[in-house]
């Protein structure tokens, strides 16, 4: 139904470059009726929280376990391979484990259970107080339409490693360490570089969050709603019927 629809709409919003290439092939859309408006971020929310010490060792991602596109099984990986240099090391995932699947299995086989937990139901400021108190935020995605964990971790000012794939790129500019996707040695290298030269990191996830402001604020992106929906209406009145 939508490969029907798609064609015939005027307007169309997206939220990415990426998504923007992906409509216009998938579903035979002019790109010229596609409009980019990024999502908004609560950056009021997602900040900094300086009170809040940082475990140096504490790494952070959000990932829907057993949903093979999050790409989690390369970060839990690259865990296993971190935890003889570096003994204190943990992963908080944010997102739940389901009993018995994927995930719960290869952790078992990894052997690091105790290295590794899941947090679900937190409200966003419990989220972002995660991020306050984690070292490192860990994107290891496949795809990403819009990649929500990615300015989420950006804007509470974490040191993050990211896949250079679909919308990630876009979304984080120069202010995320960059790695292919499906290379779990690549994340454990990029963990390895952060913890070597952390100040100059922290420096550039400083300049990340403003970044997101700068990009990623509501009232922008509301300015910019109101732009596609006059223009359409005008376009519409100009209709020679």
């Amino acid at each position: 139904m939508q490969k029907r629809v798609a064609p015939q709409l005027k307007t169309i919003v997206t939220p990415s470059m990426n998504s923007l290439k992906d409509i216009a092939s998938d579903f035979n859309v002019s790109k010229k009726n596609i409009n980019v408006i990024n999502n908004g971020l609560d950056i009021d929310i997602f900040i900094p929280y300086k009170e809040i010490e940082r475990n140096p060792f504490k790494l952070i991602t959000t990932a829907s376990a057993d949903v093979a596109l999050k790409g989690l099984d390369y970060s839990l990986k690259s865990l296993a391979s971190l935890v003889n240099d570096f003994p204190e090391i943990s992963l908080l995932v944010i997102g739940k484990m389901k009993k018995d699947g994927h995930t719960s299995r290869l952790i078992d086989e990894l052997g690091i259970k105790d290295k590794v937990s899941f947090k679900t139901g937190l409200t966003k400021e419990e989220i972002a107080k995660e991020y306050a108190s984690s070292s490192i935020a860990i994107v290891s995605s496949l795809y990403e339409g819009f990649g929500y964990p990615v300015i989420e971790a950006m804007s509470c000012e974490v040191p993050l490693i990211a896949t250079d794939v679909s919308s990630i790129p876009e979304l984080v500019g120069d202010y995320a360490k960059l790695i292919k996707p499906k290379d779990s040695k690549q994340i454990s290298d990029a963990v390895i570089e952060i913890l070597s030269d952390y100040e100059n990191y922290k420096v550039i996830a400083e300049n990340g969050r403003q970044h997101i402001i700068d990009k990623f604020n509501w009232p922008k992106i509301t300015r910019q709603y109101e732009e596609v929906i006059l223009r359409t209406i005008q376009n519409y009145k100009n209709v020679n019927f």
